[in-house]
């Protein structure tokens, strides 16, 4: 990501042996349906709710904790979303019981997910998706739900604000988790056709793995010059 780069510069490494090249992802795995109710049955997810789906595994870093402490207060002003948990790690069976002392009802856990076999589809009939990372790179399932038209809502850090540069999303300030709320209650309120396709869009255009590639194959001739 660009901030590896800067982290790289930081450490001492000469600027021009740097090249940034983003991950890729498989724009016709992971792509839109107009089918959502079909995948949700297949995945026992509430047919006419608001989705937003948390994927990856639960550790420190990806801020479960934040996750459900910021939903517990959506879910109280708002009756028709739910959120999917798909992913397993060392944090699971603590968030689960973060959920069932807060005695939340729209939560739904559905443990580590075939990513070949079932990934693509649960992105499919999602309606969002939602980080509340603390650090990261640039993750391939943000990339993943983008190609798959899903408007994010993710952590104000600089590896995840490639949303704010696709208009595909919104980022929040988790640290106060009243007004995350707010905002993100606000946002589900409107129609965000708009930044669906944008997500599509900006994924086709600048992250298919055939592009990326392109950009390997270039660099490896300059250096093989």
């Amino acid at each position: 990501s660009p901030q590896v780069c800067r982290e790289l510069e930081e450490l001492g490494v000469n600027k021009e042996r740097i090249t940034y090249i983003p991950n890729g992802v498989d724009t016709q795995r992971f792509k839109p349906t107009s089918d959502k109710k079909s995948l949700r049955k297949k995945f026992n997810i509430p047919e006419d709710d608001l989705i937003l789906l948390s994927l990856g595994r639960l550790t420190d870093q990806k801020q479960p904790h934040v996750l459900i402490d910021v939903f517990s207060l959506i879910e109280r002003r708002l009756s028709n979303v739910t959120l999917i948990i798909a992913g397993g790690g060392e944090l699971l069976d603590k968030t689960k019981r973060l959920v069932q002392k807060k005695n939340m009802k729209n939560v739904k856990f559905l443990g580590h997910v075939d990513h070949d076999k079932d990934v693509p589809d649960l992105y499919a009939c999602s309606d969002y998706y939602i980080m509340t990372s603390k650090y990261e790179g640039l993750p391939l399932t943000l990339l993943e739900a983008m190609s798959s038209g899903l408007p994010c809502i993710v952590s104000d850090i600089p590896n995840l604000r490639i949303v704010k540069d696709a208009k595909c999303g919104i980022v929040i300030d988790f640290s106060d988790e009243e007004k995350a709320a707010e905002e993100i209650i606000d946002y589900l309120e409107r129609d965000n056709s708009e930044h669906s396709k944008n997500a599509r869009e900006y994924a086709v255009k600048n992250l298919d793995w055939k592009i990326i590639a392109g950009r390997y194959l270039e660099e490896l001739e300059r250096l093989g010059r």
